[in-house]
C-alpha cells in the first residue's frame, strides 16, 4: 500500500506525525487487501483518532467511489490535517470532530473500522494538552481502549472487519477476550519491536472469516 503524501503542521497542537504504528497498521491493512475487497467489499469506512489522516486517505484511494470513508476525532487540529491530506491525495473523505463514535447514528452500519488509539501507560496528570492526550491511555494505556470496547456490537455490521493497534503494556490477550465475548472472531495480525515498545495490531471480524 503506497503512503499517502501529508502536510505536516508540527504546530498542530495534539497531533503526531506519522510513525511506526502507523506504518504497521498499513502494512496489515495491505496484507488483507484481498480480504477488505472481496469478503468485506465496505460501504462504510470509520477510522477513529486518525491523526495526520494518511490511514483514512490510504483506503479510500483503494476502494471505490461507492465507500464512504468517515475520519472522527476530537482535535480540532486532526481534523483540519485529515482533510488536507485527503485534498492533497485526491481522494474523498469525510471529517466528523467528535469522541470516539459518540453521537454518530452508526447502528450496525461500520463495515471497516480503524483505530490507532493513545496506548501509552501514563498518569492522569500527564494528560494536560491535546498532544498529551493523543498518546497517554493512563493506568495499563487503555483508558480509551476500554471506552471503545463495548461500543462495537453497536456500531459494527454484520459482515465487518477492524483494526485495533496496541502495544504489549496494553495486555492484548486481554482485549482479545473481551472482543471475542461481544461475539467476533478476535486474532493478532502483526507485529513489531521497536525501541521501547512491542507493537501489535489486533484484527476482528465478524461474518467473513471462513
Amino acid at each position: 500500500m503506497e503512503t499517502p503524501s501529508w502536510k505536516f503542521d508540527e504546530m498542530a497542537d495534539g497531533v503526531y506525525e506519522p510513525r511506526e504504528d502507523s506504518f504497521l497498521l498499513l502494512d496489515a491493512l495491505e496484507a488483507d487487501l484481498k480480504l477488505i475487497k472481496k469478503k468485506c467489499h465496505p460501504t462504510l469506512v470509520v477510522e477513529v483518532g486518525r491523526g495526520s489522516g494518511i490511514i483514512i486517505s490510504a483506503i479510500s484511494k483503494l476502494l471505490n467511489s461507492s465507500t464512504l470513508c468517515l475520519a472522527v476525532d476530537i482535535n480540532p487540529a486532526a481534523c483540519n490535517i485529515t482533510a488536507e491530506t485527503a485534498i492533497m491525495n485526491n481522494v474523498a473523505v469525510e471529517v466528523v470532530r467528535g469522541d470516539l463514535t459518540n453521537g454518530l447514528k452508526l447502528e450496525r452500519a461500520i463495515d471497516l473500522f480503524v483505530f490507532n488509539p493513545p496506548y501509552v501507560p501514563s498518569f492522569e496528570e500527564e494528560m494536560l494538552g491535546m498532544l498529551d492526550k493523543a498518546w497517554a491511555g493512563s493506568g495499563q494505556g487503555r483508558s480509551v481502549i476500554n471506552r471503545l470496547l463495548p461500543e462495537l456490537p453497536r456500531i459494527m455490521s454484520e459482515r465487518c472487519l477492524g483494526y485495533l493497534v496496541a502495544i504489549e503494556e496494553n495486555q492484548p490477550t486481554e482485549i482479545i477476550k473481551t472482543i471475542n465475548s461481544m461475539g467476533f472472531d478476535c486474532i493478532i495480525v502483526a507485529r513489531k519491536k521497536i525501541i521501547g515498545e512491542k507493537l501489535c495490531i489486533i484484527r476482528f471480524s465478524k461474518g467473513i472469516i471462513d
